[in-house]
């Protein structure tokens, strides 16, 4: 049992919800509509969730979303590490393991842990602003099913897993996180200062795009994706009920040909387009209904 004796500055549970906190205030300004706001309380809560390793320790389940399983707090594994040691230590069952994980999530909702869970999505929607749309953007979208496609073989190959050597997420949460909270213990390796480089880079890429890392980069979107034409949960429009005003299309932060591609792999499923709808044109329903 956990007592509290106020000491906050030691306390991994003030690590968690301090930064929550603060997130949450600022995406408040952001998060309007019936939905927005739910999108939101469902984002922290993962986030929190998702780094409260201190509370339940691992628990050998995959993360349906991006996030490092080496961070100082977290609490299941990500789906990139689990691929990747399945290739370099040759445990063929881990890919059971995975595909059955993220198949079972993506099966019912598509990619919408994306959109509603996934603590990298929700640092994108508090960062990202500019809204681009241009051939080059389209066509770079494979980049993400490019790098998914290369991570087996470069582990296989080279014995290491390839890919976290460089991942600007697990940077991000787990790399510096461990750096400052135990400094002169820290092994600096020869990819530190690559992957400080590659951090630099996804934080250029999330603020001049919206969902930049998401629409281009994430192998774990890469994932999910396929899913959204077959997954239960679907973005239905109802064309007798639309004005033809794009108010979908100008708030899409993947930047899809809305109101007409609602099965598109890049949706992310985060509702802008139905709060934003005037005739109530869009909406989520499960396939059963």
């Amino acid at each position: 049992m956990v007592v509290c004796n106020l000491n906050c500055a030691s306390c991994p549970l003030a690590y968690a919800c301090i930064p929550i906190t603060i997130a949450g205030v600022i995406a408040l300004r952001k998060y309007r509509g019936r939905l927005q706001k739910k999108r939101l309380a469902s984002q922290m809560t993962f986030l929190f969730i998702t780094n409260t390793a201190f509370l339940f320790g691992a628990t050998g389940l995959i993360y349906s979303y991006f996030y490092c399983w080496e961070s100082p707090f977290a609490l299941m594994a990500c789906p990139i590490g689990v691929l990747e040691h399945a290739f370099v230590d040759k445990a063929w069952y881990l890919l059971i393991y995975l595909a059955g994980s993220i198949g079972f999530t993506s099966i019912i909702f598509g990619r919408a842990a994306c959109g509603w869970a996934c603590p990298i999505g929700f640092l994108q929607d508090l960062t990202s602003k500019r809204k681009t749309k241009s051939e080059w953007d389209k066509k770079l979208r494979i980049l993400k099913y490019i790098i998914l496609a290369a991570i087996p073989p470069a582990s296989y190959v080279t014995g290491q897993l390839a890919y976290t050597l460089i991942c600007p997420i697990g940077g991000l949460t787990a790399t510096l996180p461990h750096l400052l909270m135990n400094p002169h213990g820290y092994t600096f390796t020869f990819f530190f200062f690559p992957k400080m480089m590659v951090l630099v880079g996804f934080f250029i890429l999330i603020v001049l795009l919206s969902r930049g890392w998401c629409r281009h980069l994430c192998p774990v979107g890469a994932m999910m994706a396929p899913f959204n034409k077959i997954s239960l949960l679907q973005l239905e429009y109802y064309e007798d009920k639309c004005l033809k005003c794009f108010k979908c299309a100008d708030v899409c932060p993947m930047q899809i040909n809305m109101p007409y591609d609602t099965k598109t792999a890049e949706c992310i499923r985060c509702g802008k387009c139905v709060d934003v709808c005037p005739t109530d044109a869009l909406a989520f329903k499960f396939q059963w209904q």
